[in-house]
Order: C-alpha cells, then sequence, then structure tokens
C-alpha cells in the first residue's frame, strides 16, 4: 500500500486555501447582500410608486364624481330658473326671495350629502337665499372671487372658486358659480353650489393614516390654490403653490406614472427640514383640479429597511457559518496532515522514517523495473554517537542528530530520500542513479560532510558515518535483499575501521578509507 501523506510546505499551502477560500466566500456573501439589498430598495420603490400613482389616480376618479354631482346640482337649478323664464332682477329677485325657492334648495342640498348649501345671490352680491334657514340672514358676498368674475364675465361656464371660510357656519368651502342672466343678458346674480373641503379631508385623513405619519394629501384647483390636504395647514388654505413640483409630476404622467422624488423644501413643509419623498400629482379629468400624495421616505422604504436588515442578518450568520466551518475544518485538516506527517517521519530530525521509506522504496524498484533503469540504496551509521550521548549527553546527541540529517538533505537532490531508520542509523535511496561509481559519489558526498566539525551545546564534536552501498539490481531485485545487503556492507566498513565506504559485491569489494579527524 503506498502512503499518503502532506509535507508541512503543502499543509500550510493548503490551509491558505481553506482561509483563502472562506473569505473570498465571505466577500461573495457580502456582495451578494449589497446588490440583493440593492434590488429589494429599487423593487420597493418601484412596487411603492406604482401604488402611490395608482391612489393619485383613484383620489382623482373620486374628486371628478364629487365635482360631478355638485355640479348636477348646479344645473338642476339653473334648468328651474331657465324654467321660469325670468326677464329681469326684479322677477328674480322675487323668485330667488321666495320660500318655494328655498325648499328647492334645502330639499338639493338635503339629498346630496357632499354639498354644504346652496345659494341664490343678487347682482349687488346680496344673498337672497339659502339652503340652511328661511329667510336668509343678511349676508354680502360681492367680494367673493366668483362674483366679481361672473359680474364681469359674460361665461355661461361654471366657475370653481378659490375655498373660503363659510359666512354661515364658519367652514372652509369652495363654490361652483353659474352667472344668472336676464333679457338681453342682463347680469342678474349668481347661483352657487357650495362643496365643504370637510368632504375631501376626511376620506384623506383616513387614507394618510392608513398609509404612516408623513403622508400628506392634497387638493389643488387648476391654478395651484391650495383647496385643502391632509394634515391640514389652515395658513395655506387658498394659497397659490409656487412650487414647480406640481408641474414635474404632470410632465413625468405624460410619459410615465409621473411619480418624482424631491428632498428640497415644500409647500406645505416651509418650516419643517426637508425629507426625501415620493410625490405623485393628478389632473382630474374634465374639471380644473389637480389631486397630489406625497409620502416620505421612511414610509415609503420601511418594509425595505424591515427586509434590509433581514438580508443583513443572514448574510452575517452565512459569514459567521462559513468562518467557524473553515476555522473546524482548518483545524481538523491540518491536526490530521500533521498526525499524518508525524506517524511518518522522525520527530527529531524531520525526516522520513522506516515505514515511509519502505514505501518509497517500494515505488521505487517498481518505476526502477518497469524504466530499466538503476537505484542506489545506502546504509549509514554514524560511529560515534554513542560516546558523545555518553560525555556530552543526550542533548548534545539530538543536536548532533539534527546537523548531521540536515548535512544529508543538503548533498542529496530533491528526489533522493534519506530516513532515519534507527537511533544513529539512516538510510539514502538513490533513484535513477547512473550506476556504481555515481551512487559510491553521493556516499563519499556524505561521509565528507560528516566529518565536519559540528558545534552544539557549547561543544565542537565530530562524528563521522560508515555507509554501506547496494545497488539494483546488481545486488539485488527487491527491498528486502537491497536492504539487507547494504546493511552487510555498512558492517563491512566497520570492520574496515569506519568512516568508510563499501559497495556490496560477492568478489570485488571497492574501499575508500579516509582518517578520522
Amino acid at each position: 500500500m503506498t502512503i499518503s501523506f502532506e509535507p508541512k510546505s503543502i499543509i500550510r499551502r493548503n490551509s491558505y486555501f481553506i482561509v483563502g477560500g472562506a473569505i473570498l466566500l465571505a466577500i461573495i456573501f457580502a456582495i451578494n447582500a449589497v446588490v440583493s439589498s440593492y434590488l429589494l430598495r429599487r423593487n420597493t420603490i418601484d412596487d411603492r410608486a406604482e401604488q402611490i400613482a395608482t391612489l393619485s389616480l383613484i383620489l382623482a376618479e373620486h374628486t371628478s364624481q364629487i365635482i360631478f354631482s355638485a355640479n348636477t346640482v348646479l344645473q338642476s337649478i339653473d334648468d328651474v330658473i331657465a324654467l321660469e323664464k325670468i326677464q329681469n332682477e326684479k322677477s328674480y329677485r322675487e323668485f330667488a326671495s321666495s320660500k318655494k325657492s328655498y325648499d328647492l334648495l334645502a330639499e338639493k342640498t338635503k339629498s346630496n350629502p357632499i354639498l354644504d348649501v346652496a345659494t341664490f345671490v343678487g347682482s349687488d352680491g346680496k344673498v337672497l337665499n339659502f339652503s340652511r334657514s328661511y329667510p336668509a340672514p343678511d349676508i354680502n358676498l360681492a367680494d367673493r372671487d366668483y362674483f366679481t368674475y361672473l359680474k364681469s364675465h359674460n361665461d355661461s361656464e361654471v366657475f370653481y372658486s378659490a375655498p373660503v371660510r363659510n359666512k354661515g357656519n364658519g367652514k372652509w368651502v369652495f363654490y361652483l358659480a353659474r352667472r344668472v342672466n336676464g333679457k338681453d343678458d342682463q347680469f342678474l346674480g349668481v347661483i352657487l353650489t357650495g362643496v365643504s373641503v370637510q368632504v375631501f379631508s376626511s376620506l384623506y385623513e383616513r387614507i394618510g393614516a392608513n398609509i404612516g405619519e408623513g403622508t400628506g394629501i392634497t387638493l389643488y384647483r387648476s391654478d395651484k390654490t391650495l383647496l385643502t390636504r391632509w394634515p391640514l395647514v389652515e395658513d395655506l388654505i387658498g394659497k397659490v403653490n409656487t412650487n414647480t413640483l406640481i408641474d414635474q409630476s404632470l410632465a413625468a404622467g405624460e410619459t410615465g406614472n409621473g411619480v418624482i422624488f424631491a428632498s428640497g423644501t415644500g409647500f406645505t413643509r416651509q418650516n419643517i427640514e426637508p425629507v426625501q419623498r415620493m410625490i405623485s400629482y393628478r389632473r382630474v379629468k374634465q374639471y380644473p383640479f389637480i389631486v397630489g400624495v406625497v409620502v416620505p421616505e421612511s414610509l415609503y422604504l420601511a418594509n425595505w429597511h424591515k427586509n434590509a436588515v433581514g438580508v443583513l442578518i443572514a448574510s452575517v450568520l452565512s459569514v459567521i457559518t462559513i468562518f467557524i466551518g473553515a476555522y473546524l475544518f482548518l483545524r481538523s485538516y491540518r491536526k490530521s496532515a500533521e498526525n499524518e506527517y508525524h506517524a511518518h517521519h522522525d520527530s527529531l530530525t524531520q525526516l522520513p522514517n522506516r515505514t515511509l521509506f519502505s514505501d518509497r522504496l517500494e515505488i521505487a524498484l517498481s518505476n526502477s523495473k518497469r524504466n530499466q533503469t538503476k537505484l542506489a540504496l545506502l546504509f549509514i551509521d554514524l560511529d560515534n554517537l554513542k560516546a558523545i550521548n555518553d560525555v556530552n549527553g543526550h542533548t548534545a546527541g539530538d543536536a548532533v542528530l539534527a546537523e548531521v540529517a540536515k548535512r544529508m538533505r543538503e548533498s542529496l537532490r530533491e528526489s533522493d530520500t534519506v530516513a532515519r531508520i534507527g537511533g544513529d542509523e539512516f538510510t539514502v535511496l538513490l533513484p535513477d542513479i547512473g550506476g556504481e561509481d555515481a551512487a559510491l559519489s553521493v556516499a563519499e558526498k556524505i561521509r565528507s560532510a560528516m566529518i565536519t566539525p559540528i558545534v552544539a551545546e557549547g561543544f565542537t564534536l565530530t562524528t563521522s558515518a560508515s555507509i554501506g552501498v547496494a545497488v539494483f539490481p546488481s545486488h539485488g531485485l527487491n527491498a528486502t535483499d537491497l536492504m539487507n545487503n547494504a546493511d552487510a556492507a555498512m558492517y563491512a566498513a566497520k570492520s574496515k575501521g569506519k568512516n568508510a565506504i563499501v559497495m556490496y559485491g560477492e568478489h570485488v569489494v571497492k574501499v575508500i578509507l579516509k582518517d578520522l579527524i
């Protein structure tokens, strides 16, 4: 069985790969979290924009229905006047001031809950009759915008007034007004139907409260005069909004859903710190009104904030899991690799032990047989390690062994193997060696390296090596024979006086003797 283990350099390299992989995965999760959060934010904004655009459309339709209803009442009153065939101011005043006319106005107002009041007004601005009581109180409306306009303009169209406080009950009302003409288009007065802004405000309040705090819902006349809004800002009712945001939203509605975003100071936010907000305005079909919905960023991104926190938490937990998993895997891998390494290496010299050497020898023999090449086996025994241990201590002896192992490694090729198989015994595997001379040359290089003095534990120590050499296939065809023959050659070197190299052979033994230094 072939022994497989990973050297420390490979363990270190693979550890870097594991840590790098964990970091890469963490980065991927972080990027995924950012991208997911961005896409989620974009989708949330788009979805919310569609909802706000739809809401403004619904409000525009609602406003259209209310104005249509008020217009219907106004037209029905105008039809009654037409049936009376009133020709002059006197006959108009008599008709308008009558109890019959009061009943008409009261019935029209009562049958339509959106109406606040219906009124007959004379040419001098005096209220001739109105639906709240009979006879009418002394109220003059000559200063109202609808009266001044219709008095000076022979216009058959309905005039939509700016909001005013009703002189009868003090509520904010805007009026739909028609001019009453006599013979030859003589100005006789006006008829009014008043719509309380509360009809809109109560609905806006319910919608706004459902969306959340910070929502604004507004109703403007087409000239951007504010009729009402929620939350109510009474100081601005009847004022003209000169901000360009309405025009921007209406222009955007021609090619899209009309939703825009702004962060500057708004008409109703003059004393409030500006915030990013989503805005949608719609024109009311057939009528000179504009409705708008404004939602702050804190609301239209509220769901995104919750979801983004969820994504963040999930990503953080994933990254933590990755690093914990990587740490546990790395610790397990390194422990397993190190245990395997130590199981096949000498703990003192870090050289392969007998088990690993035997495995490499078997592999080298198989390759040599297949490729018909030679390999050499060196059996090395230190000549005086016992004396060093006895005289200088085992610590010094261990230092000598470590230095000897280092010198052996430096004397060999990368493809060669040196192993410690006993206390002072080493073996060297030289695969793909040219022949006996090449093997002896390597052995001599090792022997020469051994005799150089070693400084250890404050002592200058010398040692030498007896080396036996066996070559495949001349001196054995299997691992056992090669080991035994190299060992026999090593003992022959010992018997020659140590510090010697002996090539195994039945008839010829080549000996190179060197004096001890």
